[in-house]
């Protein structure tokens, strides 16, 4: 059995899929009944409760052999993270993958980058056996990115090797499931580094549709994130990560995913075509 938590977000709903498909055993944490809309109508079981209620992380532990612990930013994340691990100690649970980011470090002044590194720190000195799972920018952001055909992001001409969320899950599953993964980070990216423009023009080529690239102010985009919701804390996060980008102009390329599963990173232009008509429906 394998816990999921945050099963209803973008990289857990795709492992819980993947896993209901081929059969295995998954139990998908869920903060409410109603998030399961997205998952599997048959073979997943779903637990309710969060990382600060300590009796719904027991009672989702039960019978549990392996976790995939969702990353969050949140300022009481290391707290509530202990409070997972903590959980799957007492369960007996033989392994823990977590969500982390490519570029984790638990000494970097940027906030976002810290976090993870620091959350990675805290799981392996854990003394659970664990697997580090770090991922470039998703594919899969892009089916949300681009309303009316446009992606506005305060990205400048940073070059990115965006991953797919399909290859994440992939690799997570099979280093929650077989053994020689203990102890490792995993760097995922795709197998090439694309700025945001030739992005949009991948996506125009598959969908037929106008994408284009506008690269605007991060103050523009800190605005609109608020707008739409988001705490200052979050926003904030993200604006440095955007900053930490552009200073580093391109990101390199690691070939893990290939090393685990025995293949190739889906390239960002099979997931235009494989998601055409889905991204389409972003243009008027």
């Amino acid at each position: 059995m394998i816990l999921v938590t945050g099963a209803n977000g973008t990289t857990g709903s795709e492992i819980t899929r993947q896993l209901a498909a081929a059969g295995r055993p998954v139990r998908a944490l869920l903060r409410a009944r109603e998030n399961a809309a997205k998952l599997p109508k048959a073979g997943v079981e779903v637990a309710i409760g969060s990382f600060a209620d300590l009796p719904s992380l027991d009672a989702a532990m039960k019978g549990v052999e392996a976790v995939f612990l969702i990353s969050f930013d949140h300022p009481e994340q290391l707290a509530l993270q202990a409070n997972v691990i903590e959980a799957a100690r007492r369960a007996g649970v033989s392994m823990m993958a977590r969500l982390s980011a490519s570029s984790a470090d638990p000494d970097s002044p940027d906030p976002l980058i810290g976090n993870h590194g620091r959350g990675d720190r805290q799981l392996a000195r854990s003394g659970l056996r664990h697997v580090l799972i770090r991922p470039q920018w998703f594919n899969q952001n892009f089916l949300t990115y681009c309303p009316g055909g446009m992606i506005r992001l305060p990205a400048g001409e940073a070059r990115l090797p965006f991953v797919d969320v399909r290859d994440i899950a992939a690799v997570t599953i099979k280093a929650l499931s077989e053994p020689g993964h203990d102890g490792k980070a995993y760097v995922l990216t795709g197998p090439e580094a694309l700025s945001h423009g030739e992005v949009a023009g991948i996506l125009s080529k598959a969908t037929g549709k106008r994408f284009a690239y506008e690269d605007i102010p991060p103050e523009t985009y800190r605005r609109q994130l608020i707008a739409e919701g988001a705490s200052e804390f979050y926003a904030d996060l993200i604006l440095n990560l955007f900053a930490r980008m552009r200073r580093q102009g391109t990101a390199a390329v690691h070939d893990d995913i290939r090393k685990v599963l025995g293949r190739p990173a889906i390239a960002f232009r099979d997931f235009a075509r494989d998601f055409a008509g889905e991204l389409a429906k972003q243009v008027a």
